[in-house]
């Protein structure tokens, strides 16, 4: 078993790395990426993809050492704040576009959907409990 703990974290620590480094260097060209980003539009999807391992990468490392029941909604929650903080830092170093600005909005609004459905969710689980 703790083998394979080790090697979660290592993969995790792995997934931190690449995915932080996408997200906060200015040039989006690292020893993490296997292609040549050249372009606006490229720039602005792989800082958005390195939100997304940054996500996978905190949540893997958050499941070793944390013995909570997570919920779906909450793991998703955190991959797509991820993602939100990752389209800024694009903003910053790529600029805008009008699609990068329209995914950007969806993102705002699918994770303030998420937040209030499960602050409903938790909400009504309590009611439940105080219940019975």
């Amino acid at each position: 078993m703790i083998l394979f703990k080790v090697f979660i974290f290592i993969i995790s620590s792995l997934f931190l790395a690449a995915g932080l480094t996408t997200i906060v260097s200015p040039d989006i060209n690292s020893v993490f990426l296997p292609i040549t980003v050249n372009d606006q539009a490229t720039a602005i999807l792989i800082r958005a993809f390195g939100g997304v391992v940054t996500g996978v990468g905190y949540l893997s490392m958050r499941f070793i050492y944390s013995s909570s029941k997570v919920q779906v909604g909450t793991v998703i929650l955190y991959i797509i704040l991820t993602v939100v903080t990752a389209k800024l830092f694009s903003f910053y170093y790529d600029g805008y576009t009008h699609y990068s600005m329209a995914t950007f909005v969806i993102l705002i609004l699918f994770s303030s959907s998420l937040f209030i459905v499960q602050k409903a969710r938790k909400n009504e689980i309590g009611d439940q409990n105080f219940l019975n």
